[in-house]
């Protein structure tokens, strides 16, 4: 564990401001098909069980499959998770075995439009042997270094700091952060930007449940098939927060954005909850929020559908700062709320469970919109932090 701790300790490996998978492909015929291409970021594996992204470019419908790279022959070390689609596709996943032999072995994962298709390979390293390097290295970005808004601080040498990012109409959006505990198996905090970009629908809710990527199968908590006991897979950024794409969406069906969540809470007041806070945002320039659930004091476990022991929280809340430039009321404004983990029953005001953000820091023990003072200034942040939201219309109390 104490190796494992200080390989999740590295702030943020994450896919925010990177070109996510960069390798070349080769094509089987002289006709162009620019909108045809398969990539992986990573080309050379080592030995061990993984996961990595695949990236698809094809403007119709397509298949993918997976091959012995040396004679088409099917291959049982390797899989996707998606094998058919249209469009643009940046998250289909590619999981491979522990290769135990000496000798290294060789995939290819073939992308077809009906008309032309391409192909690009993986080789996996043999038993003791080291993958080549990778040829287009991404930099890590230190999420403590990005002036993001929504981010709480991130001093805890326990946590593991990552992001996911997504791309849309060709540019690169982050989609959230997240600190993640391996010792129990959820995120205590995720943090993301919420405005009308991020929830006008394009797509439907995908239900694209996986392991995150970030972690990988043994790392990651397993979100298949539901949790141990009457627990619900309980979102803390909403899927209905992020329908603009279907990679923004699918990305909040990662593991490690669920928690083991009673029913009667998650559909309850919790979700009531999200939707205040989307229509808020909705509302305005944008509204950084950040979600979490409270672990400390817990006497509750169930298992994800790995069988991977998981914490039940014993509280949820969020902390909400808001933004709008052309605001009648006030430029910022700021909100925190707090929830046992509990069945609330059919109606409880939001301005019962309300509070400021400085009363929250002070359950939470962290320093929330770590960011803020470098944006108003220590004064105005330290008044934004101290506001009571029962006493400001914005929030509808």
């Amino acid at each position: 564990m104490r190796k494992f701790k200080e390989i999740f300790r590295v702030a943020a490996v994450v896919t925010a401001f990177c070109a996510l998978f960069v390798t070349s492909c080769q094509k089987p015929s002289d006709e162009e098909d620019d909108a045809l291409e398969v990539s992986v970021r990573t080309p050379s594996v080592d030995s061990g069980k993984g996961q990595m992204f695949v990236n698809v470019k094809c403007s119709s419908s397509w298949t993918l499959s997976v091959a012995d790279a040396e004679d088409d022959s099917d291959i049982d070390w390797a899989s996707l998770n998606v094998t058919s689609g249209k469009g643009n596709m940046s998250n289909v996943i590619l999981s491979y075995q522990v290769n135990a032999s000496e000798q290294s072995r060789k995939l290819k994962i073939v992308l077809d439009n009906g008309r032309n298709w391409v192909f690009c390979t993986v080789t996996q390293a043999g038993s003791g042997q080291q993958p080549d390097p990778d040829p287009d290295p991404v930099p890590d970005i230190d999420l403590t270094k990005t002036g993001w808004l929504e981010l709480p601080s991130m001093d805890d040498p326990e946590l593991g700091y990552y992001s996911h990012s997504f791309e849309m109409r060709g540019k690169e959006y982050r989609n959230y952060s997240f600190g993640w505990s391996q010792d129990d198996l959820v995120a205590l905090w995720v943090a993301y930007p919420l405005c009308s970009t991020y929830t006008n629908k394009t797509v439907d809710r995908t239900n694209a449940w996986a392991y995150d990527p970030l972690l990988g199968a043994e790392y990651s908590s397993a979100p298949f098939g539901g949790y141990g006991g009457s627990y619900a897979r309980g979102h803390q950024i909403p899927s209905a927060d992020r329908l603009c794409s279907y990679e923004a969406n699918a990305q909040t069906f990662y593991g490690t954005n669920m928690t083991p969540q009673l029913n009667q809470h998650n559909e309850g007041l919790w979700s009531s909850l999200e939707g205040m806070v989307r229509n808020v945002a909705n509302t305005s320039d944008t509204t950084y929020v950040v979600t979490g659930c409270v672990v400390k004091g817990s006497t509750k476990f169930t298992e994800d559908s790995d069988g991977k022991k998981m914490t039940v929280p014993v509280a949820y809340y969020k902390a909400l700062l808001r933004y709008s430039k052309a605001s009648t009321l006030r430029t910022w404004s700021a909100a925190a709320f707090y929830t046992e983990h509990k069945d609330y029953g059919n109606y409880t005001p939001f301005k019962d469970i309300a509070m400021s953000v400085d009363q929250l820091e002070e359950i939470l023990g962290i320093d929330l919109f770590v960011n803020l003072p470098a944006k108003v200034g220590e004064a105005r942040a330290a008044e934004l932090e101290a506001e009571d939201p029962t006493t400001n219309s914005v929030w509808g109390l």
